[in-house]
């Protein structure tokens, strides 16, 4: 890891900062889930010497408070609310895209119309902006059901498993309070047999740094649990390939809608229809921020051992940060 101290936001609740209409200030219950989950981060992305800016220990002052003064700074996700706190420590953020862009590239709708080309033999993924739509979509027949996605959402959230046929009054209730965000995601409900992640870093030109294959594992729920570097011949050739393009593809794609920076893409294989064998869905979601995989996955290997791309040269080549 970096040998220079860095001064992180991880404000892991930044799809509802960017989900919210107007002024956005997090709940004590989701300030509490963002604490707790942090907590995997530490040691992984974010160094032991590293320091960790959070509104409490600005309120609170003192020495603590004034050890990020000149550092780096890196957020989870460079929201306004991410850059503001980190410009209140004194720290130095890296350049960043504009909200605009954050919101636009971490859409779901985003990734689903990026995905049509690619997905060959896995299932369609419909997009949708009005109530009539969501439901006419819904009644269609589908052997488990359909996975209805919100706009925004991540570790898990903001999403929800409903029957095929006519929803319940709680169902449409969370459809339409979903549709006053965004549009949806619809998608065919299917059980997964194996989960894969890359991570990456694109610059403004589409230049794209991608990290090795690796197994992902999920709760029921679709929150991250655990990466694991996959073993050389875990992933088929194919497999690998076609994921590697993805990723290319996306970095492309994010570049032109004006983000740069980390990235990752969530990817899995799922039974087929009827139960023969498994397909390759390339690409589930596109996270435009640092992930939960990104330094186990950024682990580049060496004669001398394995170390981390560093943030900071990623960021330097990208013309982030003055290489002074």
């Amino acid at each position: 890891m970096s040998a220079t101290p860095r001064a992180w936001i991880l404000n892991l609740d930044a799809e509802h900062e960017l989900s919210a209409k107007l002024r956005y200030a997090p709940t004590l219950h989701v300030r509490a889930l963002v604490a707790r989950e942090s907590q995997q981060l530490l040691g992984q992305l974010v160094a032991d010497h590293d320091v960790v800016i959070t509104e409490e220990l600005l309120a609170q002052g003192g020495a603590a408070a004034e050890r990020a003064q000149g550092l780096v700074g890196l957020a989870w996700s460079p929201t306004p609310r991410a850059l503001a706190l980190l410009r209140a420590a004194g720290a130095e953020p890296i350049d960043a895209p504009p909200v605009e862009v954050l919101r636009r590239v971490n859409a779901r709708e985003f990734a689903a119309r990026l995905r049509q080309p690619l997905a060959r033999g896995s299932f369609e993924k419909h997009v949708v902006d009005a109530l009539p739509l969501a439901v006419e979509q819904i009644a269609q027949a589908a052997a488990d059901g359909w996975l209805v996605r919100r706009t925004f959402g991540a570790a898990g959230r903001g999403r929800r498993r409903i029957a095929s046929g006519a929803p319940s009054e709680n169902e449409l209730a969370w459809i339409e309070a979903s549709l006053r965000i965004g549009p949806l995601v619809i998608e065919p409900f299917v059980h997964v047999t194996d989960e894969f992640t890359r991570s990456a870093w694109v610059d403004r030109d589409g230049l794209t740094v991608i990290s090795p294959p690796c197994f992902q594992a999920t709760d029921e729920h679709g929150a991250w649990t655990r990466t694991q570097r996959a073993e050389r011949g875990a992933v088929s050739r194919e497999d690998d390939a076609r994921l590697e393009e993805t990723v290319e593809i996306v970095g492309r794609a994010l570049a032109k809608a004006g983000y740069f920076g980390p990235f990752g893409i969530d990817a899995y294989r799922h039974r087929a229809a009827g139960g023969a064998g498994s397909v390759l869905n390339p690409l589930s979601e596109i996270n435009a921020r640092f992930t939960m995989d990104w330094a186990t996955a950024m682990v580049q290997r060496a004669e001398s051992g394995e170390a981390v791309l560093r943030v900071e040269e990623l960021a330097r080549r990208s013309g982030l940060l003055s290489s002074a």
